[in-house]
């Protein structure tokens, strides 16, 4: 039996529920790679697709990947927990195959860009609404 090792629940604009599950990583018979299931159900026509990678990590790290994808093409028309319409909290997850040094500038470059933002926010919040 294949193990449910996370879950997430989102709505509908018509408040229907959509479930999406990423399965524990098992190794495939007769092979030495590994896959990892996901799916989603709530949607018009259920969503279900398995990652293969050379070991459990690179098929689950496929496996969410895949799975944040597809939440993220639907975003527009789902909602999760108290957020919006559109909001779905999927984390943004890249395949990387360039330099170690290239992945480390991006990686100040994001947290650079987040702490713009979180600084933007906190500025309009303290000095009000019609401020900026």
């Amino acid at each position: 039996m294949i193990t449910v090792i996370a879950e997430r629940f989102f709505r509908t604009r018509s408040g229907t529920a959509v479930v999406t599950r990423l399965y524990a990583p098992e190794r495939m018979a007769q092979s030495s790679e590994w896959s990892c299931k996901i799916d989603i159900s709530g949607l018009e026509a259920p969503y279900e697709q398995t990652a293969i990678g050379v070991d459990s990590f690179q098929a689950l790290f496929l496996g969410l990947r895949l799975l944040c994808a597809e939440i993220d093409k639907r975003a527009a028309t789902l909602s999760f927990l108290d957020g919006g319409e559109g909001y779905t909290g999927t984390p943004l997850i890249l395949p990387w195959s360039y330099s170690d040094s290239l992945k480390a500038q991006v990686h100040r470059m994001i947290n650079e860009k987040v702490k713009e933002e979180l600084d933007a926010i906190d500025r309009k919040r303290r000095d009000g609404p019609g401020a900026m």
